[in-house]
This record gives structure tokens, C-alpha cells and sequence, in this order.
């Protein structure tokens, strides 16, 4: 890992490709890769409901871990979508009351219903699945949640440590590549909370500019805006949208750019 604050942003970036990897190892239930992060021990999944959107069976949406040296931290990471085309073409980008938080304004519809249908199980498969938002309600006070995810996962942990933070928890929230959330009442709401909040974007990226502020909708702040044309990346639509450009161009020179590395 780098050192300073892209350090850190590449760092959680990693935990996302993590997630990435285990959705494409296995579509349901994923263990715990040879290269998990070290110092971090994986103690759940998250999944999706597959009656939204069209899905077709239960979906990996991400996994929940803690640290080893000191349990009161835990991660919550979400993955993105494989095709950013294909996601942006399932919303139709309606909002509705976002009902987890009292006076909190409204948010996209398809966000939040995938949201809500999230359930969490355990690696202790003889624990019952229950919902991700009732799961807040059983961690021990003085947890410190950091919340990350790219993409369509953006969305996901941006609704996620609002409600989190609302319930007391002290929470970190890194996201790369998030579409707009919710709308003006929503993003005041967020912005009274104490949560640490980072959004990084790719300038040419589409999927930060989507829904339009046209239809309402707003961004959480702060943010922090990066730029692959700067660098030797494809120009396409991709390539812009990718984790793996993302990384790259915060510095971790580990990033795989294989696929979009601009020719010579």
C-alpha cells in the first residue's frame, strides 16, 4: 500500500476488487480468497434478493469483515456491476421515500429495493440469515465501520452508512465511481451526520454524472476528482468506469490495466 491518503483509498479499493473476485469465483456463497486483505478475517456475506431488477437467483453483493487485531473495526464492501451499460439501462431512475431514516428525503428506487432486500449470513452457516439493515442492530456499541464500494456498490454504501451513522456508529465512508444517490433533502440529511465521507471519481466517467441533477437528484460531498486521460488509459466508456483505472491512477501500481491500456 501507498503511503498518505491515496494509500488508504487504494487500500479500501482493494477490499472492493476482493469482492469483485469472490462474486466471480462463485455467484452465491464465495469463501474467503488466498489473497484477502491481511490483518482481516471475512465473518459474513451479503447478498441480494433475485426477485429485483429482473434478476435471476441469489447474487453475491459483498462480504462484511473485521480486523484481527482489533474486533471493534469492521468493513463493509461492496462489489459493483460487471456491465456498466447494462445496469444503467435496468433504473429507471424514479425516486421514492427513503423511509430507513426519518426526514431523510428520497433516494432511486432500484438503489434502494436492492438495498433493502440485502441479507447477511454468516460464515457460521448454522446462523440464520437476517437483513443488513437489522444486522446494525445487533452489533455491540463502539463499532467503527468503514463502508466502501464502486459503482452500482456506491450506491449501496452510501445508503448503508447513512443508516448506520444514524444508529450511533462511527463510520468511514470511501466510494469510487458512485452514481448520484438521492436528492437535495436526502444529501442535507447525510450531510448533518458525522460520517467521514470520501467520493472519488473519474472525471470522463459517465456513471458519476447519472441520474441528472436535472431529475433532482445531488451528490454526497465531499469529493475528490481524479482524471485517466492523464494517464495511458482507453478512452471508452469501460475503461473510464473501471476500479482497476481507478487504482491506477490513485498509484497502486499493482492495478491490472491490462485490458485498457491505451496503444502506443
Amino acid at each position: 500500500m501507498n503511503n498518505g491518503t491515496n494509500g488508504t483509498f487504494i487500500f479500501w479499493g482493494e477490499f472492493v476488487e476482493i469482492a469483485y473476485d469472490m462474486y466471480n469465483s462463485n455467484a452465491r456463497q464465495p469463501v474467503s480468497p488466498a489473497n484477502f486483505p491481511a490483518g482481516w478475517q471475512r465473518i459474513a456475506n451479503i447478498t441480494m434478493d433475485p426477485g429485483i431488477l429482473g434478476m435471476k437467483d441469489l447474487e453475491f453483493a459483498g462480504f462484511i469483515a473485521e480486523s484481527i487485531d482489533n474486533p471493534l473495526q469492521q468493513a463493509v464492501v461492496f462489489r459493483g456491476t460487471e456491465s456498466v451499460l447494462d445496469w444503467l439501462s435496468d433504473f429507471e431512475f424514479i425516486m421514492e421515500t427513503f423511509k430507513e431514516v426519518p426526514n431523510a428525503g428520497e433516494t432511486e428506487q432500484g438503489f434502494t429495493n436492492l438495498y433493502r432486500s440485502m441479507k447477511v449470513q454468516d460464515v457460521d452457516a448454522s446462523k440464520p440469515e437476517v437483513s443488513l439493515i437489522n444486522y446494525l442492530d445487533g452489533l455491540p456499541a463502539g463499532k467503527q465501520l468503514t463502508v466502501t464500494g464502486h459503482s452500482l456498490g456506491s450506491a449501496f454504501a452510501t445508503l448503508h452508512a447513512f443508516v448506520a451513522s444514524t444508529k450511533g456508529f462511527a463510520v468511514d465512508l470511501i466510494t469510487f465511481a458512485s452514481p448520484r444517490v438521492g436528492d437535495r433533502k436526502f444529501v442535507e440529511a447525510f450531510q448533518k451526520t458525522t460520517i467521514r465521507n470520501t467520493r472519488i471519481y473519474n472525471k470522463p466517467d459517465i456513471v458519476p454524472k447519472v441520474p441528472v441533477e436535472l431529475a433532482g437528484y445531488h451528490h454526497v460531498e465531499p469529493s475528490m476528482e481524479i482524471d485517466s486521460t492523464q494517464f495511458p488509459i482507453k478512452h471508452s466508456i469501460s475503461c473510464y468506469h473501471a476500479l482497476t483505472t481507478y487504482l491506477y491512477v490513485l498509484g497502486d501500481t499493482g492495478a491490472d490495466i491490462s485490458d485498457c491500456m491505451a496503444s502506443k
